[in-house]
């Protein structure tokens, strides 16, 4: 019995010795990293995926993920992907906020980084679009805004000649009232710059215009006699006498009678011409056109003394 001692523990340490290489061989595992655009393929005794990245040094950002998950276990021959996370900047309000993120869409990213969207506000790229790439996400903002404004409407002066006032007078005969409008003014604004612009007008009340009446009527004294006249010109002057004749008028011709354009005095008209005096427009003939008269003389001895001259006219009122 003495004698088989030495065997037996001489065998029970072999076992263990085997057992232990075995057991140990065991626990070695091949992996595969892929990361950064590279592959690694290493040997290692780490039980999970963050273990064996952290022995590789490969460091992890929050956002980095990997596949299978850092806390799986490792196997032999797994393959693990390192995702790198990518930077997304989103500019909103002036400001520019960047993220690291994976792919999401982008109304998930805005919501990472804060950003409340109103109901008329621009997203570009549009809000349910995936993002796979570094990418800027520009959020404009949009309000409308409706501005009323009651204003008035000056009102205009009329100016009318009046013959029963002389020059240099006026009269008021209705006086001005402003009116009122209504302005409503709609704005759209993209981030506080007005893009739009619509304005309505509805008059409230209409303005009502001032009359004034202006003096036209002029004062002229010859012979020791003041008239009263609303306008006078330069004529060119003959002389007619008796025909036989009516007027244009069907009266008789007569000192005073005198023959005119009636384009240019219309018939009827009281004149005063001078050098001949009183008259009226009561006749027309074939070569009286334009600014020229004719003056009817009794005789033909007064025809031929008078000849033909400029004269001023004046039209009586």
């Amino acid at each position: 019995m003495g004698n088989k001692t030495p065997y037996i523990v001489c065998g029970v340490i072999i076992i263990l010795l085997v057992g232990g290489v075995v057991g140990y061989s065991l626990l070695e595992k091949d992996v595969t990293i892929e990361y950064d655009g590279k592959t690694l393929e290493v040997s290692t005794f780490s039980r999970t995926v963050k273990d064996v990245l952290r022995e590789e040094n490969i460091i992890l950002s929050a956002e980095d993920v990997t596949v299978p998950e850092a806390d799986s276990s490792l196997s032999d021959g797994m393959k693990i992907i390192v995702k790198r996370a990518f930077p997304v900047k989103v500019i909103c309000d002036g400001q520019e906020k960047v993220l690291r993120t994976q792919p999401d869409t982008v109304e998930n990213l805005l919501t990472k980084a804060k950003v409340t969207l109103k109901e008329k506000d621009k997203v570009e790229p549009e809000k349910n679009q995936y993002i796979y790439s570094s990418t800027d996400i520009i959020v404009t903002r949009v309000e409308e805004k409706t501005l009323i404004e009651i204003k008035d409407i000056p009102y205009e002066t009329v100016s009318r000649k009046d013959y029963d006032l002389l020059v240099g007078e006026k009269k008021v005969v209705q006086k001005g009232k402003i009116g009122k409008e209504k302005i409503v003014t709609k704005l759209v604004l993209e981030n506080g710059e007005v893009v739009s612009k619509q304005e309505i007008r509805e008059v409230l009340e209409s303005p009502k215009p001032e009359i004034v009446l202006t003096g036209a009527l002029m004062v002229a004294s010859r012979g020791g006699t003041e008239f009263s006249y609303t306008q006078k010109m330069k004529m060119l002057a003959s002389a007619y006498t008796h025909t036989g004749n009516k007027t244009a008028t069907n009266t008789q011709p007569r000192r005073g009678v005198v023959a005119v354009d009636p384009n240019v005095i219309p018939l009827g008209t009281r004149l005063y011409v001078e050098g001949y005096g009183y008259a009226r427009a009561e006749d027309t003939g074939g070569a009286i056109k334009g600014n020229k008269i004719d003056l009817f003389m009794d005789t033909k001895d007064e025809i031929k003394k008078f000849g033909r001259r400029w004269v001023t006219v004046y039209v009586l009122k």
